[in-house]
């Protein structure tokens, strides 16, 4: 159930920074096709949420396995050129001792 929150939250964080058109289910069109994307490095729960909002690809945190890390003082690493979703994500989760795993439409980040 945690999972499930924390994937809303960020979901939602990243719908409010969209137009009112973008918050329909359309918006979530994970592909995997490599696109221009630059993310600084950030504070983990912004980076996640800008990764969405760029990619339209949702993104689940598994609370149980990060327990006991501040998520919200991880830092990512920068996220830039043409990459995919998949590629960009892992290079901003170089600086966490997090992962992300591809799930159906979107990715999962745990340790």
């Amino acid at each position: 159930m945690r999972t499930f929150l924390l994937s809303a939250t960020f979901g939602f964080a990243a719908l409010l920074s969209q137009p009112a058109s973008a918050q329909d289910a359309s918006f979530y069109d994970c592909q995997n096709d490599r696109i221009r994307i630059a993310i600084a490095p950030m504070r983990l729960d912004k980076a996640l949420a800008k990764f969405t909002s760029i990619t339209r690809c949702p993104v689940s945190l598994d609370a149980d396995q990060v327990r006991g890390r501040s998520t919200r003082t991880m830092k990512t690493a920068l996220a830039k050129g043409r990459l995919t979703p998949g590629q960009a994500l892992a290079r901003m989760l170089r600086s966490t001792p997090l992962k992300s795993t591809p799930i159906h439409g979107g990715f999962s980040v745990n340790k």
